[in-house]
């Protein structure tokens, strides 16, 4: 596609905001479904904005009028909940959003997606998360949102890892109120024998080789996957190839959520 022929004073814009920006593979991929479902007069494009002008950034988008939605990448996804008008039950529950729009009283409603769209990106693999045994590293607002998709999707367990180990234990005790009877639990590091163990954490992203798990106690039949997009063959994916582990990127999480998200923008259901 030429974007420079949807160029005109008719453009709707769509944009993803992050810091950093240059990695992200979602304009290109969005656009490109902007071009196969031929929607006129639609472009995203990045910006790239830090978190201390986040606040400015949103200010001035809920004044552009022909500003539709944008993707909310890493690290404002907790940050945009607190800034934006309104937000979904799943967003509010998860503590964050991925995403979000601009209604025409430039009011912005915010929804998170990274739940649905990693599980879909699963079932669309044939995999599934009723009753498997789940690892989950990371609880921040994509970890949130997923170990919220992954327990309504009633796993016969599910692990819990973070770092700060009291982010950890409060995202089990908001999701065991949430979900009655799940085996919801809080783990460490080194995972031993599941069935899917994921690394929903920024680590691993850009040149950091830093892993987010062992997996030296993973069986040989453990589905790894990464949430990180960019690279799309991280180090911990990389290593588990090697230990001959099936592996699951970011990239098809993302291309799970496309619709998602352009739908979310363009097409409101309230």
């Amino acid at each position: 596609m030429n974007e420079l022929c949807v160029v005109s004073g008719k453009l709707q814009l769509l944009s993803i905001i992050g810091d950093p920006i240059a990695q992200v593979t979602a304009p290109l991929m969005i656009n490109a479904e902007i071009y196969r479902e031929k929607i006129a007069d639609v472009l995203m494009v990045p910006l790239h904005v830090t978190p201390d002008g986040l606040q400015n950034a949103v200010d001035g988008l809920k004044s552009v009028q022909n500003f539709r939605g944008a993707i909310i990448t890493m690290p404002h996804k907790q940050h945009m909940l607190s800034l934006i008008d309104s937000a979904s039950e799943t967003a509010s529950a998860t503590g964050g959003c991925n995403v979000i729009r601009r209604d025409s009283k430039g009011l912005l409603y915010g929804d998170m997606l990274d739940g649905d769209g990693f599980a879909l990106s699963l079932l669309e693999r044939g995999i599934n998360i009723e009753g498997s045994r789940v690892y989950l590293a990371g609880a921040g607002g994509a970890g949130s949102a997923i170990a919220h998709a992954l327990a309504g999707r009633n796993p016969a367990e599910l692990i819990i890892y973070n770092r700060t180990h009291e982010k950890a234990v409060a995202l089990v005790n908001k999701l065991s109120g949430l979900f009655p009877g799940r085996n919801i639990k809080i783990g460490n590091h080194i995972p031993e024998e599941v069935d899917i163990a994921i690394n929903a954490t920024s680590l691993g992203m850009g040149v950091n080789t830093d892993l987010p798990f062992s997996l030296e106690e993973l069986g040989p039949n453990t589905l790894v996957c990464d949430i990180v997009i960019f690279p799309e063959k991280t180090h911990l994916l990389s290593l588990a190839e090697q230990k001959k582990l099936s592996v699951h990127t970011g990239k098809a999480m993302l291309d799970a959520q496309i619709k998602l998200m352009l739908d979310f923008m363009l097409h409101p259901k309230n």
